[in-house]
């Protein structure tokens, strides 16, 4: 993906002419979000120069300590209370999953979700798998294998989802260990969404999202 990158802003890479971080904003204001906050770094400047005038609050993670610390540094600004997360490298095609995950949240930690299917899911490697699910409820979640195919069929979690109360509780400063315990204790709920679904983090998702506008 390094080859796509602007200025070293992954996030900038342009897909049908709009940067990857402007269709999540986008995303997230077609949804109803009034107030959105993005993490950045002070090593991105060229993050702040696209988002000069864009209506939203920029805050930057001194150090790059992952999402849960991303997350905090947000939170600073949001206050406690539920949380949508929305990570700006992945595309859902036919669908907003921000605004399902609002119309179906209910108080608990919530995760969007797609159903692998061919040919898009080829792009896809073996994480975030969902491999037990009771009706709504997120049981199970399989270790990461990121040389692997991911199984088409199967379910898999997205970039997307709101975080509550709950999974700060047990945070244990990883998002995945933590949403394991929280689906282990039935409080990680799923909407799961009806669309194509691209990893555009690697280069054969940012390929194939290409392919998917200019047919």
């Amino acid at each position: 993906m390094a080859e796509n990158a602007v200025l070293g802003c992954k996030e900038l890479v342009k897909v049908n002419g709009i940067s990857m971080l402007e269709h999540t904003i986008q995303e997230l204001e077609n949804a109803g979000f009034e107030q959105i906050v993005v993490v950045s770094s002070p090593n991105k400047p060229a993050i702040d120069e696209a988002l000069v005038n864009r209506g939203v609050k920029i805050v930057h993670q001194a150090e790059p300590k992952g999402l849960v610390d991303a997350v905090k540094c947000a939170r600073r600004f949001t206050g406690m209370g539920p949380c949508l997360i929305a990570l700006p490298d992945v595309m859902f095609i036919d669908a907003n999953p921000s605004s399902e995950l609002m119309a179906n949240f209910a108080g608990e930690t919530m995760l969007a979700v797609v159903q692998v299917e061919a040919p898009w899911g080829w792009q896809l490697r073996d994480t975030g798998r969902v491999i037990e699910m009771q009706d709504n409820k997120i049981v199970a979640i399989a270790g990461k294998k990121p040389d692997d195919d991911f199984p088409l069929g199967e379910l898999r979690i997205t970039g997307r989802g709101i975080w509550t109360e709950a999974f700060w509780e047990i945070n244990d400063g990883s998002e995945v260990s933590t949403l394991r315990k929280l689906a282990s204790e039935q409080k990680l709920f799923s909407t799961i969404v009806k669309t194509i679904y691209i990893d555009v983090g690697n280069p054969e998702g940012y390929n194939y999202a290409q392919e998917c506008f200019n047919r």
